[in-house]
């Protein structure tokens, strides 16, 4: 009878700590979800200083109205950054079908352009395209990407999905093929990215064309709208995690986790870069490749070896040239920028919230989380991300209502213009009423039985309600004439 009290009395405490340990881990549960859905969840702040184009972006990009659910991941935005990052690499492996263009360069080097055409296959497909009108997206990734980066892939395929093609601009040695001269890629320099647009605008003069940057390649994008303004040729742009102030920037990658995450494995991929492309800079007399290759961190990169290439004369100088918020003012083309405010590449405080209110081409959206090109929704970053979902919207706006709005707005000129030579046709007298009455229906009297004047033939109408009747008869016969003429 002992032992069974024993084995009794060790079941009901097992049996006591499993049912603890289950509360526990549902009480945990119940607060990390509660904590999630109240300090997480929340919409996206668009920032701009066009109501119109405030308009346009929440109407057109649902995404934007809509609760953004970041991954679990995202209470440290370094660890989203890397999940998102490692996660689609290894669930978003396959390439798209590629076209290969080898653009040679006027510097006697060369881009490699990867081009998704659209297959008419997809359920937004745009059948009032043909070839020669059909809109194109340039595609420019970040310092360490290429066309075969995960969200390079995502932007590409969302393209497609809405109907449009894309080019993706791979950086000169940026896809592994080696540089056949000394000019290589930085933040500052246009020079390339102004040949490429130059080279499909040759091959679709007629096509729309527009720009997507990330992180390295936004800020590409960005500064050679800033340069080119109305003449860039683009009918807009998008950037994505692009880093506003680079001294800001250079700062939170040197803070000690940072550095250990980021810093030091970005300056070893650009080390790389240098490695697999010595016999070339060794060329260079201004450059000392065995001390760049010692480099530790970004900065010390930048200043052994990247304002010795391009010829700056500081890292100071450098710095301000590649930075965007000291060029928002001349920003002339319709932009939307997507930053996160936890983002250890552009943090909130780098980016000028205040002179993008002052200029109506420039959009800005930003996420409470998000980390650097994160984004990711829900519970696991496998799926489309936020970013993903706003760039095909956006994209699709761009292409589509934007033409559609602009043709709206003609035919309404149009029409404005045809009442207008009806109404003078009709009555002779009719511009003086209109320019003496000023408004539909204005009392000139304050008695109650004042009187109601017609704009259109000038009868005077005891009431407001007998105006109202007379005017329909005008308002019909200018249907029937506009009817005729339409």
């Amino acid at each position: 009878m002992a032992e069974i009290s024993d084995q009794l009395s060790t079941s009901v405490e097992k049996m006591w700590i499993s049912k603890s340990s289950l509360a526990i881990f549902v009480g945990v549960s119940v607060a990390t979800i509660t904590y999630y859905l109240s300090h997480v969840v929340k919409k996206p702040v668009l920032i701009t200083g066009s109501k119109s184009c405030a308009d346009f972006l929440q109407h057109h990009c649902p995404v934007l109205v809509q609760e953004y659910y970041p991954t679990v991941w995202c209470f440290t935005s370094r660890a989203h950054t890397i999940l998102c990052s490692v996660l689609s690499d290894l669930t978003r492996w396959k390439l798209p079908p590629y076209r290969r263009e080898v653009l040679d360069m006027p510097d006697g080097g060369e881009l490699h352009l990867d081009w998704l055409e659209h297959h008419g296959n997809s359920h937004y497909n745009n059948s009032h395209h043909d070839n020669r009108t059909h809109p194109i997206i340039v595609i420019l990734p970040g310092m360490s990407g290429n066309s075969r980066s995960h969200y390079v892939i995502n932007l590409a395929r969302g393209a497609s999905k809405k109907g449009y093609r894309s080019v993706v601009y791979n950086h000169r040695g940026s896809n592994g093929v080696k540089l056949k001269n000394n000019k290589y890629y930085c933040a500052a320099d246009t020079s390339d990215l102004q040949h490429v647009v130059t080279h499909i605008r040759k091959l679709y003069p007629d096509a729309p064309l527009m720009a997507a940057g990330v992180s390295l390649g936004g800020m590409i994008t960005f500064n050679y709208l800033a340069k080119f303004g109305k003449d860039c040729g683009l009918v807009a742009a998008m950037v994505m995690s692009m880093p506003w102030n680079t001294f800001k920037t250079t700062e939170s990658l040197e803070e000690p986790l940072n550095r250990l995450l980021f810093n030091k494995y970005l300056t070893f991929g650009l080390t790389q870069y240098v490695r697999q492309n010595r016999e070339v800079f060794d060329k260079d007399s201004r450059v000392d490749v065995d001390h760049a290759l010692k480099s530790s961190t970004i900065a010390e990169y930048d200043k052994r070896f990247t304002i010795k290439v391009f010829g700056f004369e500081s890292v100071d100088q450098f710095y301000t040239l590649a930075s965007a918020c000291y060029k928002v003012s001349k920003v002339q083309t319709p932009l939307l920028s997507l930053n996160a405010a936890d983002d250890v590449f552009a943090p909130l405080s780098s980016i000028p919230t205040k002179e993008i209110e002052k200029n109506p081409n420039i959009a800005l959206v930003v996420t409470s989380h998000g980390g650097h090109i994160g984004f990711g929704d829900w519970l696991f970053p496998s799926r489309e991300s936020f970013m993903d979902k706003l760039y095909q919207q956006y994209v699709d706006a761009v292409f589509k209502y934007r033409q559609e709005e602009h043709v709206g707005t003609q035919k309404k000129r149009e029409w404005e213009n045809r009442e207008e030579s009806w109404v003078t046709k009709v009555d002779p007298d009719t511009k003086r009423n209109l320019e003496k009455e000023r408004m539909v229906g204005k009392r000139v009297s304050k008695s109650p039985g004042g009187k109601w004047p017609c704009p259109v033939c000038a009868r005077v109408c005891g009431s407001r309600i007998g105006l109202y009747s007379h005017q329909r008869i005008h308002e019909n016969e200018k249907r029937k004439v506009l009817s005729i003429q339409f």
